[in-house]
């Protein structure tokens, strides 16, 4: 009896390496990913498998396991299990169903730890220059896992990583203004977060490893250009020096920020905003040292008689002066704003009036000169 219980647990060892060579072992690695701003990207994996053999998919722990997809041979699988061990990687395994020797799996899923940012370097020429030469460069950070040859695409572009955080489904009030039916039963639901894309660069195969930066230049441009001298009373205390530039480039131009060079100088940096191809990007090139600027504000209580009623308003009167301390004329946009509950302006030089309560002035200062700009209202 010992004998033949003996030998039974020797054919059970013979046989435990034929059923685990019948388990495969395989590591994702991204074919495709599609990165977006806000160190999120989403990668695709395509892996070619034996017919007949189990599949156990090790995945990079940075993933956000619901939104995981699974397909063999173009379908769906429709059942699956996720196991997270000790050292953080998630395993997924699955009971095959596809028919043949071969069958193809793909993974589809979202990651953080991948990201990427617009980087722009511009030139200036002299002051009355009509052109910038601007380079935009794609950097991309890489703190999740290897690249090997991946194909790459960049979104102008965030994920809402708030909703893939968030485990309960929540109506929009833009749902329920389209028409919302409320289910006559609810359960959560794991969301994959909205996507805001401006636009799609088509980079082409990256090679990376873990805490790696990678810069590629996605545009090298002559732009047509033109100089605005603004003055935004309100606020500021000096007068900005800002670009007009005009994309007249094959790509349009991701908010980012944009580094200035003059005369072999580093001048400073700003953002510029989303610009698509034919539309004009403003960025800010520094402070005009030779014009001095200078708001004053008055307040005067006034007695207002509307008929037989009697009430006491505010009288505001308002001084925006220039001097130009320069050798040279300069034409100056001067902005100012008023009160929302503003009535009876008395204008020295009429302005154009714009939204926000806006008030804009172009202003001619000669060397040497001041000009004052006077106006007034009450509320």
């Amino acid at each position: 009896m010992k004998w033949t219980v003996f030998f039974v647990l020797f054919l059970m060892t013979l046989a435990a390496p034929t059923l685990a060579a019948d388990e495969i072992n395989y590591t994702s690695q991204p074919d495709e990913l599609v990165i977006f701003l806000n160190n999120i990207a989403y990668a695709r994996d395509t892996i070619s498998l034996p017919g007949d053999v189990d599949v156990r998919l090790i995945l990079p722990s940075q993933i956000y396991p619901d939104t995981l997809i699974l397909r063999e041979n173009d379908e769906r699988i429709p059942a699956y299990r996720l196991t997270q061990g000790a050292d953080g990687q998630i395993a997924v395994q699955w009971q095959s169903t596809a028919q043949g020797e071969v069958r193809e799996v793909t993974a589809e899923y979202l990651l953080s730890g991948v990201g990427w940012a617009p980087k722009y370097d511009m030139w200036l020429g002299d002051e009355d220059a009509t052109t910038v030469d601007l380079d935009f460069f794609a950097e991309i950070r890489n703190a999740a896992l290897s690249l090997d040859e991946v194909s790459v695409r960049l979104v102008a572009g965030r994920v809402d990583s708030s909703q893939m955080l968030n485990n309960i489904s929540t109506v929009t009030a833009n749902q329920y203004l389209a028409g919302y039916m409320s289910p006559q039963t609810s359960s959560g639901q794991s969301l994959t977060g909205e996507a805001t894309i401006q636009h799609v660069y088509t980079l082409g195969s990256v090679t990376a490893e873990p805490g790696e930066a990678v810069y590629t230049r996605l545009q090298e441009s002559t732009l047509p250009a033109r100089r605005v001298f603004l003055w935004n009373a309100p606020s500021d205390q000096q007068v900005t020096a800002i670009y007009k530039v005009t994309n007249e480039s094959e790509l349009p131009f991701a908010e980012g920020i944009v580094r200035i060079y003059q005369d072999d100088l580093f001048l400073g940096s700003d953002f510029v905003e989303l610009t698509p191809i034919g539309s004009e990007g403003s960025i800010t090139v520094g402070r005009l040292q030779n014009v001095r600027v200078n708001r004053t504000e008055t307040q005067t209580a006034v007695e207002a008689t509307f008929g037989t009623r009697s009430d006491r308003d505010t009288l505001h009167e308002i001084t925006l002066s220039l001097s130009n301390f320069g050798d040279e004329a300069l034409e100056i946009e001067v902005v100012d704003r008023y009160s929302p509950l503003a009535l009876d302006f008395v204008f020295g030089q009429e302005p154009a009036r714009e939204g926000d309560n806006v008030l804009r002035w172009i202003a001619t200062v000669e060397p040497g000169a001041t000009v004052d700009i006077r106006y007034e209202y009450k509320d």
